[in-house]
């Protein structure tokens, strides 16, 4: 069974404690409402399916959020629709990840009703609280050089930011102040910020989780190699070195032999174990380097870009982690990781 089956079965199976957990929230709303303390339910507008995940797991139960993009689409390449500029118009709030991500926003981030918290809205962490991570063969590479000319092009800045889950928690920030601002109830302004004291301490067990299933992988090991500029704030935050096969070939159409040759050099002197796919089936890219270096792909993919077709935000960092320390001669306590999923998927029945 594949680690995404045997996340989602889990995830499946914790639906009781999910669904017990969101009858709780729900009586504590009634009985804030019920004490006096009413409020007009607001409709807010999520663009991108991980912003949606974050605006829900701290959003009052009683407001709407509105999903606009299907998770199977690639937000990269997103042309708003007629239907969709609706929904944007109409809604008391737009919450976005920012043109780095979604270049079709680029029109609606200036709007007073727009609110942005990607790459361009946080104060990336610097991983200062992350010291002990330099006892696990930390040796990312900074990411301040994007150099990315596939259509992932985000004009020189990484937006991939929520790969660190301390930078998840300066989202769900920006998200919880402004959602406080749209109600003038003391109580319900209480309510947000307990939501998001359940969002934080969720994501610090998911950072501290990580960084124990990344200590089991032999240090010589820790290379990520992927097919595009997408996984280093996880590499910088967990001690990994990352390596685009982009920032060598330019554009995956455009293989030229020099340029093969000289990834398979840097794939060699980095000892690498796996090359990791980012999509099934895999890339041709990836494919024929796989073969002409005699390193294997992985068995799973990971998922850069957003959510994956089930779950949530911390299914897929559960997913990504046990993908990568299983492949690269690891050991990764999934169970744990299922219920800091689950713990999560309570927040937004």
């Amino acid at each position: 069974m594949s680690i995404f089956k045997r996340i989602f079965s889990s995830y499946i199976s914790h639906k009781k404690v999910s669904i017990r957990n969101s009858l709780i929230a729900s009586a504590a709303l009634f009985s804030i409402n019920t004490n006096g303390a009413f409020a007009e339910s607001k409709n807010y507008v999520a663009v991108e399916p991980l912003t949606c995940d974050i605006v829900k797991s701290i959003a009052l139960p009683s407001d709407e959020v509105i999903c606009l993009v299907d998770r199977k689409q690639d937000v990269h390449d997103l042309k708003i629709s007629p239907k969709q500029a609706r929904l944007l118009k109409k809604a008391d709030k737009v919450f976005t990840l920012g043109t780095e991500m979604t270049p079709a926003m680029r029109n609606w981030v200036k709007r007073n009703s727009t609110v942005v918290l990607g790459v361009s809205a946080i104060d990336i962490d610097d991983h200062s609280d992350h010291d002990d991570h330099d006892d696990h063969g930390h040796s990312a590479k900074k990411h301040d050089d994007h150099d990315d000319h596939d259509h992932h092009d985000h004009g020189g800045v990484d937006p991939h930011v929520w790969h660190d889950p301390h930078n998840i928690i300066k989202m769900g920030e920006v998200v919880s102040k402004s959602l406080k601002k749209d109600v003038p109830e003391r109580k319900l302004r209480k309510a947000i910020s307990n939501r998001f004291k359940t969002f934080d301490k969720t994501l610090e067990d998911l950072d501290k989780w990580i960084v124990k299933q990344v200590s089991t992988i032999p240090s010589s090991n820790r290379v990520i190699v992927s097919k595009h500029k997408a996984m280093d704030y996880y590499g910088d935050a967990f001690g990994f070195e990352t390596i685009s096969l982009l920032d060598f070939l330019g554009h995956s159409s455009s293989l030229r032999p020099q340029n093969i040759s000289k990834v398979l050099n840097e794939l060699k002197e980095e000892n690498v174990k796996v090359i990791f796919k980012e999509q099934e089936p895999a890339s041709k890219l990836v494919n024929n380097l796989s073969k002409q270096s005699s390193i294997p792909l992985s068995s799973n993919q990971i998922f850069v870009d957003g959510l994956m077709m089930e779950g949530n935000t911390i299914t897929v960092a559960v997913h990504n982690t046990c993908t990568i320390v299983n492949e690269l001669g690891g050991s990764c306590d999934e169970t744990t990781g299922f219920d800091l999923a689950s713990n999560w998927g309570s927040l937004n029945q």
